[in-house]
């Protein structure tokens, strides 16, 4: 019996560590934002003064959010229209799973309760005018978190989250 429960514990964690991206648009593109293809990606450094997770992310981050703003047509400029600001932030949460079942044998009550992390990644894309207007913002989570990190979950991650940003249209 005691199998059977932590066989559809396992089954139900599984099925909780979806990794299809959950994208969010928190500014949807304004007005402003027609007309406008030049952009620069600024460093991470730059949007957020909290020093950010997974520092290691971001060198392979840079790229692939510049060749997905190239593929929505976008151009990289020294002179941008658009300032595109990113960065990773962490939403850890503990997780308690509690045995109804009492252990067979006498080994203690740790038997009992699991304690497990719940990390989530969450990678937020701003689009500002070089004066500092927000003229676009999305956010997109996903297994980006070191115990779930692969390189194809940030490339679907940031696929899908430039797929709801507008192409840039002369």
């Amino acid at each position: 019996m005691r199998v059977i429960a932590l066989i559809l514990l396992c089954l139900g964690l599984a099925t909780c560590a979806s990794h299809i991206p959950q994208i969010h648009v928190v500014q949807s593109a304004t007005p402003e934002l027609a007309g406008r293809q030049s952009f620069q990606l600024m460093p991470p450094e730059q949007a957020k003064s909290a020093p950010a997770p997974y520092p290691q992310r971001y060198a392979e981050l840079g790229p692939l959010l510049r060749q997905g703003l190239l593929e929505r047509g976008y151009r990289d400029s020294q002179t941008p229209q658009l300032l595109a600001y990113y960065w990773l932030t962490l939403d850890d949460h503990p997780l308690e799973y509690r045995v109804d079942i009492s252990p067979p044998e006498e080994l203690g009550p740790y038997q009992a309760v699991h304690r497990l992390r719940d990390e989530a990644g969450t990678l937020r894309l701003r689009l500002a005018s070089p004066d500092g207007q927000v003229l676009w913002e999305g956010t997109v989570s996903t297994g980006l978190s070191p115990g779930r990190y692969r390189v194809d979950y940030l490339q679907r991650a940031v696929r899908a989250l430039l797929q709801q940003l507008p192409e840039a249209h002369p």
